[in-house]
């Protein structure tokens, strides 16, 4: 699922297609990583379906504003901090 991942966040810069990458960062299970578009399709696992629904609706709304931020989520009773950083292709000014 890493090298999808990798493949597609790629894609995704190369083209210039907005998509947020979300990583945990401490916490169980640490590196695992989701990407997520707008309108909400996701790629990647962060170890729980309903994490991936929080993070995932947490990650469009950063779509929209850019940047990177790190937020903490609580699940079954543990502290996760997830790292999501929104990518754009940058633009040159040779085009």
């Amino acid at each position: 699922m890493s090298d999808e991942i990798d493949r597609e966040l790629g894609r995704c810069r190369e083209s210039g297609e907005a998509v947020a990458l979300a990583q945990i960062v401490a916490g169980s299970p640490i590196g695992a990583r989701l990407l997520v578009w707008r309108g909400g399709e996701s790629l990647g696992d962060l170890g729980s379906p309903r994490l991936n629904q929080r993070v995932a609706l947490y990650a469009e709304g950063l779509l929209e504003r850019g940047g990177s931020e790190r937020k903490s989520f609580g699940v079954s009773g543990d502290k996760l901090e997830v790292e999501t950083t929104v990518y754009r292709r940058e633009r040159s000014n040779d085009g």
